[in-house]
């Protein structure tokens, strides 16, 4: 099977033919790339993003009487270039508006079929997904029988999701309750959706209950620069590579992509910023640790365990890519995290402390 092949060293796309090893990849719309980031092509430490930047906003919202969540944006028409996406989470539950970027495969299936992009989405992606997603949450049959049975729904609904596949922007991370992130990526010209895959108590993902969103990127430069950062955090198959020493105050974060690949979740890997209660033991992060996975019965529930807070971040990007995490860092308790099975044992969990 083919797949999509992207060099994205933090302006543009360009897209060639590839091999796939592993056809499980393409489920989560993940494609794989070499490690492109290059050490020369860090930006200024001591320039952070302009406050005078254009801001998108988005809000989490939550029909209670539909049982709907909801995402309200701003603006859904947006320049090309470096986007600054402000992410206010007043809901009950945690959030977060993970990018991606759709092929032209997909605009033309659902086109064929009459229907605006995103409903096409929900009902031949969307839709499976939770179905087959069912049985293997209640215990009726094995997680690979789940990936298999997904795998087959899909490639006859939708083909193009499986090749040539969606392509990974990043966009705000995990944002717990009562919480605002800032994160600055770069968008090219195009047609994108956004999702929250948190799971209700039922089980049931954010997406399939209306968290599902279109925006377009026109062929029209936004003009802003490229974020300066006061931190560098890298993000890689190897693990977190993140400073020895943090300082208390506002921060732009510079989360680089190193090399991708796809976890026995079906996804690669990501970043996230969470703040930590005071005295907190390993307990913690190992409950932590385990709600990270979505695959299991915990995991992405709701809201984070009591005793952890999460901050924004950047979901999964190709690798090459940088996003900018904007976060004002108090006193105290805090980790890295990225949204893995496992993430400890692949160096993906740092903890830290901000002295007073």
């Amino acid at each position: 099977m083919g797949m999509t092949y992207i060099h994205h060293p933090k302006n543009g796309v360009d897209m060639e033919s590839n091999n796939m090893k592993n056809p499980l990849q393409k489920i989560a719309g993940l494609l794989i790339v070499p490690l492109i980031f290059l050490a020369g092509s860090c930006t200024d430490l001591h320039d952070p993003v302009s406050s005078e930047r254009e801001v998108v906003e988005i809000k989490a919202d939550h029909d209670h009487e539909l049982n709907k969540h909801i995402y309200e944006m701003s603006k859904k028409e947006l320049a090309y270039g470096w986007t600054t996406f402000r992410f206010v989470n007043e809901t009950h539950s945690l959030h977060f508006f993970n990018i991606i970027k759709m092929p032209q495969e997909a605009i033309d299936a659902a086109q064929a079929a009459g229907q605006p992009l995103r409903d096409h989405l929900y009902e031949t992606v969307t839709v499976p997904f939770q179905e087959e997603f069912n049985p293997y949450i209640s215990g009726e049959i094995t997680y690979q029988q789940f990936v298999n049975n997904l795998i087959g729904a899909i490639s006859q609904t939708a083909p193009w999701y499986l090749d040539p596949g969606t392509v990974p922007m990043g966009g705000p991370g995990f944002t717990s309750t009562d919480q605002t992130s800032q994160t600055t990526v770069n968008l090219q010209p195009g047609t994108y959706i956004a999702e929250c895959y948190v799971k209700d108590e039922n089980q049931e993902f954010h997406t399939y209950n209306g968290m599902l969103e279109l925006f377009t990127v026109k062929e029209e430069s936004s003009g802003e620069e490229e974020p300066g950062s006061t931190m560098e955090i890298m993000i890689a198959q190897s693990g977190l590579d993140v400073p020895d020493k943090i300082e208390e105050g506002e921060q732009t974060v510079a989360i680089n992509f190193g090399d991708q690949t796809a976890y026995a979740h079906l996804l690669g890997h990501n970043a996230h910023l969470v703040r930590l209660e005071e005295n907190y033991d390993q307990g913690l992060l190992d409950e932590v640790a385990t709600w990270m996975d979505w695959t299991k019965e915990e995991g992405l529930l709701v809201e984070a365990p009591a005793g952890a807070t999460f901050l924004g971040g950047s979901m999964q990007m190709v690798g090459g890519s940088t996003a900018y995490l904007e976060v004002d860092l108090e006193p105290g308790e805090y980790a890295w995290i990225a949204e893995v099975p496992d993430p400890a044992e692949k160096g993906m969990l740092k903890t830290f402390s901000v002295p007073d």
